[in-house]
């Protein structure tokens, strides 16, 4: 588990002001915006879970209901960008199969987080999808139930 440990730690500090770092290339992490963008797909995630603060992304994220967290979503202006949403499944999915090494080095502070998504439940409209960050899988929660946020927003 130490291993472990140091190796999570080794490969952020592995990560500049700007660029890529070994094993991720397909992810650019800007700390002084505090934002990743996934070179793949051209979207651009936000560093830090909604509520943290700092490079390091310190604290815990704020939680909140799935109304809240799309509305927070909508206000929130974090580097040059303004147009941040709640990611979808598919979106979160293909971002956890980079591995949880670079994940823990791009997106510190995420830790132990179930996030929101942009997904709906189509069977039950009290319920939404979110993501676990750790096991990589999709959950269904009650849309009042208080979880963390990760913003994700298109290419402009």
């Amino acid at each position: 588990m130490r291993f472990i440990r140091l190796l999570l730690l080794l490969v952020g500090l592995l990560v500049m002001t700007t660029g890529v770092f070994a094993g991720c290339e397909q992810l650019s992490v800007d700390t002084s915006l505090g934002t990743v963008r996934d070179n793949a797909s051209g979207l651009t995630w936000s560093r830090c879970l909604l509520g943290q603060v700092g490079g390091g992304c310190l604290g815990k994220g704020a939680s909140l209901s799935r109304v809240d967290a799309v509305n927070k979503a909508r206000a929130v202006e974090l580097g040059v960008v303004s147009n941040w949403r709640l990611p979808g499944i598919e979106e979160f999915t293909r971002l956890f199969a980079l591995g949880p090494a670079c994940l823990a080095a791009a997106f510190p502070g995420s830790g132990a987080a179930v996030v929101w998504s942009a997904s709906a439940n189509l069977d039950y409209a009290t319920d939404a999808w979110a993501f676990d960050l750790v096991k990589g899988v999709a959950v269904i929660s009650a849309s009042d139930s208080k979880l963390q946020v990760l913003l994700v927003a298109d290419p402009k």
